[in-house]
């Protein structure tokens, strides 16, 4: 383990191009060169010691700034400067590290300097030449400065920047991947998507990345702490899905339809959960035949936003059925079947190849819309639900008001006997579910009314009692506009609210003042669906009010509806 250090004395000669009010020019005086001094070149990176220092980078402040007109004032931390790395002392690629103003050094752990390393193209386990200076700027109209270059040997460990993992909304992971084929940051795969479906991206060396977290900009990437999350347009489907690292973009190619023509023809169908196109055809003979698959697409990317209009493209296979490309146009691929009926398999699943051949169909269980409850006030039938918010987890959301002495019991069917009950862990507002196979239920916490959040797939629950419910974004205001709870039924709420303006992001029911609790969008005007991403989409229905009429917003959160009524 080594730790180095960089001593540059920084003499900066920087111009600023503002003009006085008398035309002339504003300048900073020349200085001498730049200098960098340091000791030992040879920087050995572990991966036993990621979080030690491996670089420390420090330089003298960058001097007083004087202007030439002397009643102007120089601002305070006028000077930016960025320390880059390059692997060759050109510096015609280069990896830059902004450092904060007034702040006049910087310093790399071993995991971060391999990160650099690899994003410079520098091979894990190999030992290559790292240039390193500092650029000093006085605005984005003057030329910068730089210091000498230093040049160190580096000796990196190996991480595997081939793949990447699509994570969900909460960062958590999915088993999905895009894949970069030359290992140079740009990252590949067809994805099946549900509508404005959240997501972020990892890279093996755990960068994550999300857009840039600006209003219409969705399409540009950001890895900082200010990013947002991912999301696709409002079509569940097959998305081609490009994210470039290197160049800050990313593009989704929305596969409206693919047809299947030659010695066979016919339109396929998609599974998203299988990210599988299919058509079952009738086999007249065993033979090789000669197919193409084609289709239409939209392309949303930096020239676009989610919202569209998207670009009209077309999209097409070849290559061969063991090893398809994927582009513009369709080319003819060989394919082996079988005589009798069968299904032509387009599987796209694995970023790191598709193919194309004869298979099953993939048969996707259905998934109930509605999740079961008993005991949450009395034993009389199932008549308390919740809604199904996500799909692939089985994620089922809601509101109830509870008052049971002896818990309740959780039903995947309006059956007595598809029953779980709380495990060992279980506490009245969180815990794990097992299979009632016996006597016991979930514990109820104390009566009141509360978000109900039940993930079927990991068996898991979390309850948050409700304090507070209030309504943001109607008319484009996102105030916190409290609702009245009804004292007839606490799961009835209301807000009495004049409609003066156009609602462009929706509207949501912000549950305890937490922007990350709240009820959203749901597959229909009416329906809420419980959201836990502050990301994630408002409900609408609020624009086709008249402007200049009082209306009363009615919200049954037992139901998960809303509705607008005319005062």
């Amino acid at each position: 383990m080594t730790l180095h250090k960089i001593l540059p004395a920084m003499l900066l000669a920087l111009a600023a191009g503002a003009c006085d009010k008398d035309g002339g020019m504003l300048t900073t005086p020349g200085a001498g060169e730049t200098t960098i001094e340091s000791s030992g070149k040879d920087i050995v990176l572990s991966i036993e010691h990621l979080q030690d220092l491996a670089l420390t980078v420090y330089w003298n402040e960058n001097g007083d700034i004087t202007l030439s007109d002397p009643k102007v004032e120089a601002p305070d931390n006028a000077v930016s400067n960025t320390v880059q790395f390059a692997t060759t002392e050109t510096f015609a690629s280069v990896y830059e590290q902004p450092v904060t103003p007034g702040v006049y050094y910087a310093q790399f752990t071993h995991q971060e300097l391999n990160n650099i390393t690899a994003r410079l193209g520098i091979e894990g386990g190999s030992t290559s030449p790292l240039f390193v200076r500092v650029k000093s700027s006085i605005g984005p109209n003057v030329e910068p400065r730089y210091s000498n270059a230093k040049e160190f040997s580096v000796t990196t460990y190996f991480i595997d920047m081939s793949t990447a993992k699509y994570l969900d909304a909460s960062r958590g992971e999915t088993g999905r991947t895009l894949v970069s084929q030359n290992l140079d940051g740009v990252y590949t795969g067809f994805i099946g998507a549900g509508a404005w479906e959240n997501w972020w991206l990892q890279e093996g060396d755990n960068t994550v990345w999300g857009n840039l977290g600006e209003d219409g900009q969705s399409f540009f990437i950001s890895s900082d702490a200010s990013s947002w999350n991912f999301w696709y347009p409002g079509q569940s489907g097959c998305y081609y899905t490009t994210v470039d690292t290197r160049h800050g973009w990313w593009s989704a190619l929305f596969i409206e339809n693919l047809t299947v023509s030659g010695d066979l023809s016919g339109e396929m169908e998609y599974t998203r959960q299988a990210n599988q196109w299919t058509l079952t055809v009738n086999v007249p003979a065993a033979g090789t035949y000669k197919l193409s698959v084609a289709g239409k697409a939209l392309l949303y990317n930096t020239d676009t936003t989610a919202d569209g209009p998207a670009v009209e493209q077309t999209a097409g296979f070849g290559g061969s059925a063991a090893a398809l490309t994927f582009g513009s146009a369709a080319q003819p691929v060989s394919v082996d079947l079988s005589a009798g009926e069968t299904a032509i398999v387009l599987d796209l699943s694995d970023p790191r190849g598709w193919t194309l051949g004869a298979g099953d169909a993939p048969v996707i269980p259905a998934v109930p819309q509605q999740l079961y409850f008993s005991g949450l006030v009395n034993w009389d039938g199932f008549d308390d639900t919740l809604t199904l918010t996500d799909a692939d987890n089985l994620r089922y959301g809601g509101a109830h008001y509870i008052n049971s002495e002896w818990g309740y019991r959780v039903y995947t069917e309006p059956d007595w006997n598809a029953a779980y009950k709380g495990a060992d862990d279980a506490t009245p507002l969180a815990g794990t579910l097992i299979a009632a196979d016996s006597e016991g239920n979930v514990p109820a916490p104390a009566a009141g009314l509360y978000v109900m959040d039940f993930n079927m797939k990991d068996l898991t629950y979390t309850l948050t009692e409700i304090r507070t419910l209030g309504w943001a974004g109607v008319n484009d205001d996102w105030s916190v506009r409290p609702l009245t709870q009804s004292a007839d039924n606490p799961e009835v709420w209301t807000l009495e609210f004049e409609k003066t303006a156009e609602t462009p992001w929706g509207t949501k029911l912000i549950v305890n003042d937490d922007w990350n609790l709240f009820f959203g969008r749901g597959d229909e005007q009416g329906i809420l669906y419980l959201r836990t991403d502050s990301s994630a989409n408002g409900f609408e229905g609020d624009n086709e009010l008249a402007a200049g009429r009082t209306y009363i917003l009615t919200v049954d959160l037992g139901k998960q509806t809303y509705t607008f009524t005319e005062k």
